[in-house]
């Protein structure tokens, strides 16, 4: 037979084809069709043992050894070996530190995760004389009962810093006019 390992081709009998790594059988399982090549045919012989495997074929050459590869990034001439061997070496590094594993982030720091570890609080609330009317009310019962700490109260609490401002100025403006008064019914 004039098959190599390589090449395909057929059995002496024409039952079994060698596809270049192992032999596979022609004939059908029922033993009454064998396959050859293009269409099925009735086959009226017997079945045959597999061919022992083609030798391998012999080793191919040694290829050359090559020459040591040129520096990879083409420098000017006036940058140093070392420097070249420096930028080399720090990009080894790069490429060893990358390939490590990274390890995964602790879940409180996942952004994946980021709302499961929010905590609501439903009863959580600021105090009624920080916020709202009740504040309103003390608010203005300072001012009109002691002016300085007004102006100090508006500062303890929640407002935002629009309505402090315009407070403090009011609460100003408050105690600057009962000094006014006050100077001239008392003649101070």
């Amino acid at each position: 037979m004039a098959t190599t390992a390589a090449s395909p081709g057929w059995s002496p009998d024409n039952n079994w084809f060698w596809d270049g790594e192992r032999w596979n059988e022609a004939v059908s399982e029922d033993g009454k069709w064998r396959f050859d090549g293009s269409a099925w045919v009735p086959f009226t012989g017997s079945r045959t043992a597999v061919p022992s495997p083609i030798p391998p074929p012999p080793p191919a050459p040694p290829t050359p050894v090559a020459p040591a590869p040129a520096p990879a990034a083409v420098m000017p001439t006036w940058v140093d070996p070392s420097e070249i061997e420096r930028l080399e070496r720090e990009k080894q590094e790069r490429a060893a530190i990358a390939a490590q594993p990274v390890e995964p982030l602790p879940a409180e720091l996942d952004w994946r995760r980021a709302g499961e570890f929010i905590q609501y609080s439903r009863t959580a609330t600021v105090p009624s004389w920080k916020h709202g009317y009740t504040s309103l009310f003390i608010y203005l019962g300072l001012l009109w009962l002691c002016s300085p700490v007004a102006l100090v109260y508006v500062w303890l609490t929640e407002w935002r810093l629009y309505t402090k401002v315009y407070r403090t100025v009011i609460c100003c403006v408050f105690i600057s006019a009962l000094m006014t008064y006050a100077r001239s019914r008392y003649g101070m």
